[in-house]
Formats: structure tokens, C-alpha cells, sequence
């Protein structure tokens, strides 16, 4: 699988709201379908024991809603290939009960098919110490077996036999690329963490467990000085891995031989808990596992996360052995973290793109590089950089087109949607909408936690109090925080929000951000090139150049047909309205487009007014240009090679064929490899 595309798709289970859990799909992070809604009943769904009818149940459950149900067909279509982040919000928590592991496509079970890599998320705004690169990985084993269990109605075990057990399933692992170590008891908290502070990469726990529904409460059955019991709250449990500088990137909660279902109800509540402080990843049995299937389970999981390092593969690839040698409970390992990623080892980064054009991948990135790092590359963000947070223009013009009856087949074009509301409504109305659609969304899609008290007018303004660090704590593949680590002097977009300005901030720069004024209403805005005739950016002190507007200036708003042509005009008519500056730089650096479909009207419109000119044609030595996966299954390569050859003529055109997040986990890739 490691050379085919895996397109992320989060299901998102909202809180119980009259009629049921809305539940929302969202594709690459970017095009989320309409809502539907799960009936409340299924929180009292209870499997029968045959796990491919119960698991073919589930999902007829789970689209039971027409609207859910032609969404996940188009899914199926789109992306057959699909990593499938199951996230159940706080305020639904009581879901997390059913065994979503089961799910089943006819008779394929989703969380143990090669091509849809399955996991429970749990999004966290907190850094998570980055993938790992080092070998050996380090495991720390902790095997609580309390002297006086007894006393608890709980079986004792034999440790020896665990450990035995244990080491045979890593055995088979070269130490060179996995070593471990055993707690030698007792077991205590205070042990553990002292263990932990000598840089485990996985913690491994083996014991018993205990959870009380009505406290919501998971305990583990530690160890005292003295070797008897010391049952421990899952908040200590958590408070103490947050204290630590860097937390493992896994937790691997395994169930002894004796463990009864109260171990893996505890396990289940204790997981979410430990990635709410920051742990990446949690491997949780949520049932009693017989010991030759947990051996199995660990075994295969093990071997598979140290060849590829990608944890929720790697689950799948261990259910799929269960599956085949025919082992009962494999959908009792319930796979919990917080990566929109699921990989631990290495660079964190998604299946490969397509480099098109005459040179060769590596002469690709090479040539990119070396342009990079003599600071003649300029950026041009688009649209498709916004990830999770912010909607995309396809999002804002579905939900226009709804809501004002908008009556024509197109209704996913933002510009002929803008154009029909500002035909009905007043030239500004789609301006103002759109400023209030960012502010909106964005504000809809904090989590809780970071939802600040105060009113904001603009998505800026909301960005600016939430913290731009705390949206991306958990993404180091995150667009602007990648462009940004560049160290570049100018970064132009085509977008209205502040993301680059803020990345760029965040990672110690001075920058600037500005609009282009391509129309009358805008000659009154100062300008940085105006102030100073003699102002050039710099890598310490950037400019963030707006090139169709920004949301703190309405006006400046390049939304609708009519805008998008009259920006044409404007910008070839009064070349004036874009300095001179911006001018040299778009004609005589390497050009790099990020965030664009062959077809978005941002993308050709900077072609045609900005690129086209027949001054500049003679003078692009090398263009790279990030084409959305979506286009490659509709349109013919040497198509796009020549359509770009028009506007760049005897430039190097490199074309990258794949989504946003490939391109920029390849693109950080490279650039710290450098």
C-alpha cells in the first residue's frame, strides 16, 4: 500500500440533538458532505456474537440516513483507498462503548482491509514530540501483578509467564531496531514514571483493570512499596504522562490472562484520557482477549509498525492475521490518537504524489530545493491549503446554494454563486458573507477548550485569540507552518484569511501582510511599497501579499465572476495596482503553486493576469505547480503539460500530482533532509 493513495475521510459523531447524532463526513480534510443523523437507539446496540453480520448491522445503522447513505456511496467511489478517522465528540462519548472495529462493507471488515486503515480520533491541541527516527525503538514493559488481588475478587497471574509471553511475541524482532525493557517490581506510579523519563518510545502495560460507569472512572491495579495493591485513577495516571517532556508515542494497554471485561472497560475509558494529555497514539483491548490472539495481535503489530511506522495500518495489518488464521476477539484491539496521521516513525507523511513533467522526481525536489534555498522561490497559495479548520469554496458555495435557493446545476462554484447573490443582493452581500462564512465555520470547528469568550468579527480576529499554534500542535505537516519554515522573503496567496501571517509569526518572524488594490475602493490603503520606496522584504521580516483580498478589507474581496473579471482587467490596464515589486518576483523567481485544482478560478485567473504577459513569458526558468489528486483521474497528462506550457513557455514545468498534505509532508521531507 505504500505506493498508492490513501485519502483521509474523518467521521465526525456529534452530541445527541433532538432527532439524533449528527454525524458529518470530510474528505482530504477538505470536502465535507451533508449532515445526517444517527438514531439514539444505537447507544443501546449490543453485538450478537457473529461478527460479520453485527459488524454489516453497524454500518446499516451508521447510514441508516438516506443523506448519510448517498454520502458514503460517493466515498466509496472517490476514494476507495481511504484512512478512516472515527471521531466521536465529547458530548457522545457513551458511543465509544459500541465496537466501531466491526464495521463491515458487505463482507470486508474496514478495520482489517489493507486500504482503509481504521482508528478512533481524539483531536488535541498540544505538540507531540515529532516521529521517531532513532533506532532501536524503546519499549518499556510494566507488569503490575498486585501480591494481594484477592482481596479484590481478582485473579493473580504469573508474571513469569507474561514476560515469556511477551518476549516471544518481539522475538522475532531484530534488537537492533527494537529493544526492550521490563519494569522489574513492584510496579509503582512513581517507578514507572522514572522509568519513563529515560525516553521510552512505547510504553507497554500489562495488568489488571477496573471502571465505574457511574463515576466514569477507569483504574489501574498498581503496585505499593510493599508489592500489594495501589489502585490508581485514570487522572493520576494521565496527570503523570503529561509531565513528562516528551510523552511515548505509543501506549500499548494489554490485558494479562486473567484480565476479566471490567480490565477492558477500563482500558476503553483510560485510553481517550492518556491522549487528551498528549500521547499520540493508544492500543486498548476493550474485551477479555485469549492469550494466543493478544500474542498474535502484538506480534504482527509490532513487526508492522517498525516496517512502515504508520499505527493505524499496522492495527489493520494484525486484525487481518487474526482474521486469517481464524483467532476469535479481533476487533477487541481498539486503536485511539490524536494524529490526523497515523505515523510514529520517521517523517510523518502520506503515501507519495505523482511528479509529471521532463525531469525526474529527484531532479524534481533537488531543483526545488537549491531555489529555495538561494531565496528565489516564491509561493502562491491556494484555496486547498486550509485543512481542517477553515471551509473551501466549494463548502461556502453548497451551503449558499442551499440557503438562497440557488437555481442552477453549478451550485459547488463559488464565483457563479457569489455572482447570482450579488446580482440579487447587492454587490457586497456575497463579500460580507463570505467574511462571516470563515468567522463561522472556523469558530464551529474549535474544539471547546479553545472557543474564546469574547465576539469576533473576522475569521483573523478568531484565529488571533484562539492561538494559531494551538490549531496546529498536532499537524507538522500543517501548510503555512511548512511554507513558513522556508525562510523565504514573499509569499503571496490567493486567499482572504490570515493563516500564512500567523504561521509565519509563530515561527519567529516580523511579517507583513497586505492587499493588492486592484480596484478603486481600495486606493486609499496605505501601503508598505508607497511608504518606503526603497521597502523590500525580507526571510526576518516577510510580506504576505493578498493578491484577491483579504477579510479585514471587504472591499478588497476578489469572490464573484464579475470580480474575477474585472480583476483582469484592472490589474492589465493599471499595472500600477501591483507593484512593481510583486511584479519581478512572480517574473523572475521560481514559482511554487500549492493548493489548486487545474480548474479553480484562482488558479487561472493569476495565469492569465498575472503570468501571462508577454514581457515575462522569456523569463520563468522553473515553475512547480500541486495539482489536487482529484484532477488526475479526469484529465490527460500531457494535457496539463501543455496548457501550463502556454503561459510558462521554455520554463522547467514540474507538475505534483496529489493532495496538499503529500505534497507539503514530502516537501518538509526534503527541505529537512537538505
Amino acid at each position: 500500500m505504500s505506493d498508492e493513495f490513501l485519502m483521509d475521510l474523518e467521521v465526525r459523531i456529534f452530541p445527541l440533538r433532538g432527532e439524533g447524532y449528527p454525524v458529518e463526513f470530510t474528505l482530504a480534510g477538505e470536502r465535507a458532505f451533508p449532515r445526517g443523523h444517527l438514531d439514539p437507539a444505537v447507544a443501546s446496540w449490543a453485538a450478537s456474537g457473529n461478527p460479520v453480520a453485527d459488524g454489516q448491522q453497524l454500518i446499516e445503522r451508521l447510514l441508516a440516513d438516506p443523506v448519510l447513505q448517498q454520502a458514503w456511496a460517493e466515498i466509496r467511489g472517490a476514494a476507495p483507498q481511504r484512512a478512516i478517522r472515527l471521531r466521536i465528540d465529547l458530548g457522545a462519548a457513551e458511543l465509544h462503548g459500541l465496537p466501531w472495529e466491526l464495521l463491515h462493507e458487505e463482507t470486508v471488515m474496514l478495520a482489517a482491509h489493507a486500504h482503509t486503515p481504521f482508528s478512533r480520533y481524539l483531536p488535541v491541541a498540544l505538540p507531540w514530540g515529532g516521529a521517531v527516527d532513532e533506532r532501536p525503538i524503546r519499549v518499556l514493559a510494566a507488569i503490575s501483578n498486585p501480591g494481594d488481588l484477592a482481596n479484590y475478587n481478582l485473579e493473580p497471574f504469573d508474571v513469569a509467564v507474561e514476560r515469556a509471553a511477551l518476549a516471544a511475541a518481539l522475538g522475532e524482532i531484530d534488537p537492533g531496531e527494537l529493544s526492550l525493557t521490563v519494569l522489574e517490581p513492584p510496579v509503582t506510579l512513581e517507578r514507572l514514571e522514572a522509568a519513563l523519563r529515560q525516553g521510552a518510545h512505547v510504553l507497554h502495560y500489562l495488568g489488571h483493570g477496573a471502571f465505574s460507569q457511574r463515576r466514569g472512572q477507569a483504574v489501574l491495579y498498581l503496585q505499593d512499596g510493599a508489592g500489594n495493591a495501589a489502585i490508581v485513577p485514570d487522572d493520576e495516571i494521565a496527570c503523570m504522562l503529561a509531565r513528562q517532556d516528551v510523552h511515548p508515542r505509543l501506549v500499548f494497554l494489554a490485558a494479562c490472562q486473567s484480565a476479566s471485561r471490567d480490565t477492558g472497560d477500563a482500558f476503553r475509558g483510560l485510553a481517550p484520557k492518556l491522549v487528551s494529555v498528549g500521547v499520540p497514539a493508544v492500543i486498548a483491548m476493550q474485551d477479555f482477549v485469549p492469550v494466543e490472539t493478544a500474542r498474535t495481535f502484538s506480534t504482527v503489530f509490532y513487526q508492522r509498525l517498525l516496517a512502515h511506522g504508520r499505527v493505524d495500518k499496522a492495527a489493520n495489518e494484525a486484525r487481518a492475521t487474526l482474521l486469517t488464521a481464524g483467532r476469535p476477539a479481533a476487533a477487541v484491539p481498539v486503536l485511539f490518537m490524536r494524529l490526523r496521521s497515523g505515523q510514529l516513525w520517521g517523517a510523518e507523511a502520506d503515501a507519495r504524489g505523482q511528479v509529471l513533467g521532463s525531469k525526474n522526481p529527484r531532479v524534481f525536489w533537488s531543483g526545488l530545493v537549491r531555489m529555495i534555498e538561494q531565496k528565489k522561490c516564491t509561493p502562491i497559495i491556494g484555496p486547498r491549503v486550509h485543512g481542517r479548520w477553515l471551509p473551501t469554496p466549494r463548502e461556502i458555495a453548497l451551503s449558499w446554494s442551499e440557503l438562497h435557493g440557488y437555481p442552477f446545476e453549478d451550485a459547488h462554484e463559488l464565483p457563479r454563486v457569489a455572482q447570482y447573490l450579488a446580482s440579487n443582493q447587492g454587490k457586497d452581500f456575497p463579500r460580507w458573507e463570505a467574511v462571516d462564512a470563515l468567522r463561522c465555520y472556523l469558530h464551529a470547528r474549535l474544539p471547546e477548550e479553545l472557543r474564546p469568550e469574547a465576539d469576533c468579527e473576522t475569521a483573523t480576529q478568531l484565529l488571533r485569540a484562539v492561538g494559531w499554534s494551538n490549531l496546529v500542535a498536532d499537524d507538522p505537516n500543517e501548510a503555512h507552518r511548512v511554507l513558513a519554515s522556508l525562510d523565504l522573503p514573499l509569499y503571496l496567496t490567493t486567499n482572504f484569511d490570515s493563516l500564512m501571517f500567523e504561521a509565519l509569526a509563530a515561527a519567529g518572524k516580523e511579517p507583513a501582510r497586505e492587499v493588492c488594490r486592484w480596484n478603486r475602493l481600495l486606493d486609499g490603503l496605505p501601503s508598505l511599497f508607497e511608504d518606503d520606496p526603497n521597502y523590500v522584504p525580507t526571510p526576518e521580516a516577510p510580506l504576505v501579499y493578498h493578491l484577491f483580498g483579504s477579510d479585514e478589507a471587504v472591499d478588497s474581496l476578489v469572490l464573484s465572476e464579475d470580480d474575477y473579471l474585472d480583476f483582469l482587467v484592472r490589474v492589465s490596464a493599471e499595472m500600477e495596482r501591483v507593484p512593481h515589486f510583486i511584479r519581478g518576483a512572480i517574473a523572475s523567481s521560481s514559482l511554487l503553486f500549492v493548493g489548486y485544482s487545474l480548474h479553480d478560478w484562482e488558479f487561472r485567473v493569476i495565469l492569465r493576469g498575472l503570468v501571462a504577459s508577454a514581457d515575462q513569458r522569456r523569463r520563468f526558468k522553473h515553475v512547480a505547480v500541486q495539482l489536487e489528486f482529484d484532477e488526475a483521474g479526469r484529465a490527460d497528462t500531457a494535457a496539463v503539460q501543455s496548457f501550463l506550457q502556454q503561459y510558462f513557455q521554455d520554463a522547467e514545468i514540474n507538475v505534483f500530482w496529489g493532495s496538499t498534505q503529500q505534497f507539503m509532508a514530502e516537501l518538509r521531507a526534503e527541505w529537512e533532509g537538505k
